[in-house]
């Protein structure tokens, strides 16, 4: 399809490999594939040149990881300049309203897909759903090619990384985490979990989140405008390292946090990181890999449980889930959430929760094995590094 190849073919015309990561070339690139000039504000500028300098420097690409890196790239920079040309010229996006949002947030590989597509169930909330993450909506005939491009995508990436669906499933028409519309914003986790963007991810450490989220509110507003005002079903492990941004924009948002023994948690996400860098770079250090996974989420949770301590009125919106009561007792989880969202329980949704629940029982998608001397750990130092938050939260 020539309007999926358009930004590719824009970003290696040259085809020489030191030309794909210049900051320039590529939004040049960009805006010769699409026609617009305007990429809205440029804080996303500083986060961009340090994913093209780890890009290029220090995540090891091999020649396939470096086009498909480009590309990507380029991708979000065509959907950021159609998205602001649409901004501006269409008054029915401006004016749009988010309702309470729903955020689903917690460590990763805690059950947050599962409850997210169980939930999305539900007539009175909707989600963004991958290929909707991927490429903008026109609400015309070609986004069923959209559709089929995004289904494309996520085969060769299976491809690629033959363990990841086993990890992780993604689906075209399946509901998405928040990460590929933040990446928009060149504000993401999603970057250093598939390459090693090492000063990336140190910046992204102390970064201000809230142009991700200023992003993030346009982009839905997008998807919603001329449809209902269902209340948006959101989710991605990474709002903990963004929670007070994502409060300010979001001032009516809940939150539905999930908990696991971080013990179990690290090593499988670290697994995940190593899957999906495996299939793009010459080398990974694996206990690096881990080293950075537990680094990474100590942070998200020591920030979002401080929040939650120093705010009364931000914690009164959080409800806590734990995982084993979700994997053992699913329906009364649900249930719960409900009732904390003000959210009918129908006859209807409790028979497409049953059925759901029934087509992807644990294991169903495969299997997910790991271990955590593969990453370096000792169990007993990650119960030590954890003690605090497991003895407040896994007693639930």
């Amino acid at each position: 399809m020539a309007w999926v190849n358009k930004g590719l073919a824009a970003g290696i015309h040259r085809g020489v490999f030191d030309t794909l990561f210049d900051r320039e070339e590529l939004l040049d690139g960009a805006s010769r594939a699409t026609g617009f000039q305007d990429f809205g504000s440029l804080d996303f500028i500083e986060p961009l040149d340090l994913l093209l300098e780890g890009f290029d420097q220090t995540s090891a690409l091999n020649p396939v990881g470096r086009l498909a890196a480009r590309w990507y790239l380029m991708s979000l920079l065509c959907n950021r300049l159609r998205l602001e040309a649409m901004w501006q010229n269409d008054p029915c996006i401006v004016s749009e309203t988010l309702r309470g949002p729903i955020f689903i947030l917690g460590l990763p590989r805690t059950g947050s897909t599962m409850l997210h597509e169980a939930l999305a169930l539900h007539s009175a909330v909707r989600t963004p759903r991958f290929w909707e993450s991927t490429f903008i909506p026109k609400r015309d005939p070609m986004d069923f090619g959209r559709v089929v491009a995004s289904a494309g995508q996520i085969t060769i990436v299976n491809r690629m990384a033959p363990n990841l669906k086993g990890i992780h499933r993604l689906g075209a028409r399946l509901p998405h985490e928040c990460v590929t519309i933040q990446a928009h914003a060149m504000r993401s986790i999603q970057f250093h979990t598939a390459h090693r963007v090492s000063a990336y991810n140190r910046w992204l450490q102390t970064c201000d989140w809230e142009p991700a989220y200023r992003w993030h509110a346009r982009y839905l507003k997008v998807l919603q405008c001329g449809g209902d005002e269902a209340r948006w079903l959101l989710k991605a492990p990474g709002h903990m390292l963004g929670l007070s941004a994502l409060n300010r924009v979001y001032p009516d948002a809940k939150f539905i946090q999930l908990h696991r023994d971080p013990v179990e948690v690290i090593p499988s996400m670290a697994s995940l990181s190593v899957a999906l860098r495996s299939a793009f770079s010459e080398v990974v250090d694996e206990w690096e890999v881990g080293r950075d996974t537990a680094d990474q989420w100590s942070r998200g949770l020591a920030n979002t449980l401080q929040q939650r301590k120093q705010n009364a009125g931000l914690d009164a919106r959080f409800i806590d889930v734990n995982y084993k009561d979700l994997l053992s007792q699913p329906v009364n989880v649900v249930q719960r959430i409900l009732e904390f969202m003000g959210l009918p329980n129908t006859t209807s949704f409790e028979g497409m929760l049953e059925r759901y629940l029934v087509r992807n029982a644990k294991g169903r998608h495969g299997s997910h094995t790991y271990s955590l001397e593969r990453f370096g750990f000792e169990q007993s130092n990650l119960e030590n590094r954890f003690s605090e938050y497991r003895a407040e939260y896994l007693r639930m």
